[in-house]
């Protein structure tokens, strides 16, 4: 699971409470005992309760009841509840619900990309490109990884993916395979994925003899017949399908032959039905 440190959950916090609940002080509801209970409205697979615990902990807020990421419940479900002062119960609530609410979405959403695609090709893998909403990426990975979908890269510094806006700087793409030979001691034990956005050029990058192409805005039936051609040539070439991934074009893709199917749709669309309710103790 992903790492949260104190500061970024105290950032969280300050964010929407940057001095003092000016609402909560003026009705002197501060010292008032309360709890807070968290449910959802519709068929959500959670995410970030653990964060919210924290959030809890960093508040003096006492968890009564607690349930993991990554589990799916129906509608009208409490799965987190929490008791303390009014004043910190209220510092909580919103940011709590907001963290809740966005990453349920995305977790959600991958649940049902993961599902769809199981459905036709119970082999196929779900991968998530780095395209985040910025200042996101945290709380989407866990959100992805929540849903049951793999992380296809986190970013530039642990994957090598060699775009088109990259071998545009060589003088062809037939000295591509002569390049990565060179740079054998950088490479390492890393996996080498080429973007094709071409037939033309997914033979050439074939003929490189990389471990991945990934077919960047290829349809499914194109992806069909082109891999028997990759595989003739490089038998071990694992094929990436891209671009424009979604929950109503999934299944087609996952029968297509591709191995590995990347999206970045689960992180962009509404937030998960979260409920929250703050209640008196003393009632």
């Amino acid at each position: 699971m992903i790492y949260f440190t104190d500061s970024e959950i105290e950032a969280l916090i300050t964010e929407d409470v940057p001095y003092y609940d000016l609402t909560t002080s003026l009705l002197k509801l501060e010292n008032k005992p309360a709890k807070i209970q968290f449910a959802t409205t519709e068929s959500t697979v959670i995410c970030c309760t653990e964060e919210v615990l924290k959030i809890f902990s960093k508040l003096a807020v006492h968890t009564t009841l607690f349930t993991p990421s990554g589990e799916y419940l129906e509608g009208g479900v409490k799965f987190l509840e929490g008791e303390g002062l009014s004043k910190n119960i209220h510092a909580a609530w919103r940011v709590s619900e907001n963290l809740l609410a966005f990453a349920s979405g995305i977790a959600t959403r991958t649940r049902k990309l993961v599902n769809a695609a199981a459905e036709v090709n119970e082999n196929i893998v779900i991968g998530t490109s780095r395209r985040t909403i910025p200042y996101t990426k945290k709380v989407a990975v866990k959100a992805v990884q929540s849903g049951g979908a793999s992380i296809h890269r986190l970013g530039l510094s642990e994957s090598i993916l060699i775009f088109k806006n990259h071998y545009s700087f060589l003088t062809s793409l037939d000295n591509l395979g002569k390049r990565l030979k060179s740079q054998k001691k950088i490479i390492g034990t890393r996996t080498v994925s080429v973007e094709a956005r071409t037939q033309e050029d997914a033979i050439k990058i074939a003929n490189a003899k990389v471990d991945i192409i990934q077919l960047t805005n290829f349809d499914p039936g194109s992806i069909c017949s082109l891999k028997k051609e990759l595989l003739k040539i490089h038998p071990g070439i694992k094929i990436a399908a891209a671009g424009h991934i979604t929950l109503d074009n999934v299944k087609e893709y996952a029968l297509c032959g591709a191995d590995i199917l990347v999206t970045s749709w689960p992180y962009f669309g509404g937030p998960a039905g979260i409920q929250s309710i703050i209640t008196p103790l003393d009632n």
